[in-house]
């Protein structure tokens, strides 16, 4: 996985399944112990006038699993919609819809 965080036009050009795949693949490097390890002040800086998440996920709020670790992922790379009980109320779809229709998320998923 490269350290390059998602441009708009980078973002646009991932399907729905190709957003699933990667969270999958950075799972298995999670659980592997083979996160990757980036420049986080980089990737600060290189999303400092936008935001292009491919995906956007409802989890809870567990200190524990932070999705963007569990999932291996960069900064800006994923929405994070955190609850306790992973419930989705009327907030979270609001959080759900501005991320997939203004920020251009290619897939929601809840994840428990």
């Amino acid at each position: 996985m490269e350290c390059a965080v998602l441009t708009p036009d980078r973002q646009k050009a991932i399907a729905p399944d190709e957003a699933i795949a990667r969270l999958k693949a950075g799972n298995d490097r999670f659980t592997a112990g083979k996160s990757t390890n980036c420049d986080l002040m980089a990737q600060v800086k290189q999303t400092a006038s936008y935001q292009a998440p491919f995906a956007a996920i409802v989890g809870c709020i567990d200190s524990r699993v932070p999705p963007e670790l569990v999932f291996d992922q960069h900064l800006g790379d994923v929405f994070c919609a955190r609850v306790a009980g992973n419930i989705v109320n009327t907030d979270i779809i609001g959080s759900l819809e501005y991320s997939t229709k203004v920020a251009g998320a290619r897939r929601s998923w809840c994840w428990a």
